[in-house]
């Protein structure tokens, strides 16, 4: 009977363990596994303008056909899709140039200065790409029938679903090259204009809704955005931001979010200094009005809240699987002493 005693012991043992080795498992985090992916890489023709640089900076004559070559490596261990397509730039509302719509619509930039319609044949080709090879995807531009100043911007953009054969999770990887097309390398100073001001709210902030418009042929970059707010006449700072590393498409619009504090109602002026790359700076100024259907609460000015984890719920859980495991041995030790050894001695 004692080995029938220390078997049920040893089985409630097990029991144990077996139970707070479930906890660890729940409350341990899962990496996931690191995907494979794919490359673009542009191949560069000869009137390639600076061949220091990976994307395509091109300048050619007029009624040119260009061709516009990228190289789609699959480096992973399976075949792999990629669709490929020359978009037009535009100013994403991050204030960076992005390239992933079809359709964008340009300021006063000519249709036939439109990088998309200088494009011959589709815009868009799907390859299939077996594991560890490399193929050529070839779109043709036609430069425009006559000279231009500044340049014509757009890009190579390509996606394709990557798969990780670990943990079956699938992820859209994207890669974009920039295409600069120039009839000659005069350089064109952007100019850009502030075209409205609006109070309002974005992820629970409040601030100023700020319109610019890019109305050159030419790429504001490195942009320095430093925006202060005063009343009409007076120097006081009503609210001041500043933000660096912007980027501005030609013939494009931006709409950036200023943060500020609450502002009250009432006429108000926005004051801008934009500075950028290769000496560019411009300083702009508009009023602008916030009624009490426009003030924000004064909720805002609190720190946003952070999605936290419940770490209440893992510690519940553990106490009640503990609670369970020390209830059973109990119960083992209780049995044991009821019917053990020392119960049966006659």
């Amino acid at each position: 009977m004692i080995k029938v005693n220390q078997r049920k012991w040893k089985i409630s043992g097990l029991l144990m363990l077996g139970l707070v080795a479930i906890f660890a498992v729940l409350i341990q985090p899962v990496a996931a596994k690191k995907s494979s992916s794919y490359s673009l890489t542009a191949q560069l023709p000869a009137t390639q303008t600076n061949p220091a640089v990976t994307y395509f900076d091109l300048t050619a004559a007029e009624n040119s056909v260009q061709p516009l070559t990228v190289i789609v490596t699959n480096h992973a261990q399976q075949a792999l899709q990629v669709t490929v397509s020359a978009n037009d730039a535009y100013t994403a509302n991050s204030g960076l140039i992005a390239y992933d719509r079809a359709t964008v619509k340009t300021l006063s930039a000519p249709q036939s200065l439109q990088f998309s319609r200088l494009i011959q044949g589709q815009r868009t080709q799907t390859v299939k790409v077996a594991a560890g090879q490399s193929t050529k995807v070839t779109f043709k531009v036609k430069m425009p029938d006559a000279p231009f100043s500044g340049m014509i911007l757009g890009g190579i953009r390509s996606v394709a679903t990557v798969g990780d054969d670990g943990n079956h999770v699938q992820n859209q990887v994207a890669y974009n090259l920039s295409v600069v097309l120039r009839h000659n390398v005069t350089p064109v100073m952007p100019q850009v204009q502030l075209k409205r001001v609006l109070p309002g709210v974005r992820l629970e902030k409040s601030g100023l809704h700020v319109r610019l418009n890019n109305t050159k042929p030419n790429i504001v970059s490195q942009m320095t955005f430093t925006g202060t707010v005063t009343k009409p006449g007076q120097r006081k700072v009503r609210a001041r931001y500043q933000q660096q590393q912007l980027q501005m498409a030609p013939y494009s619009e931006f709409n950036y979010f200023m943060p500020t504090k609450v502002l009250q109602p009432g006429k108000y002026v926005l004051h801008l200094r934009l500075t950028g790359r290769d000496g560019y700076a411009q300083t702009l100024t508009k009023q602008f009005h916030v009624d009490k259907g426009q003030q924000i609460s004064t909720q805002n000015d609190a720190p946003l809240a952070t999605k936290q984890t419940n770490w209440w719920l893992y510690v519940a859980g553990g106490v009640l699987i503990v609670g369970i495991a020390a209830g059973g041995t109990y119960w083992a030790y209780r049995k044991g002493r009821r019917f053990g050894p020392r119960h049966r001695q006659k």
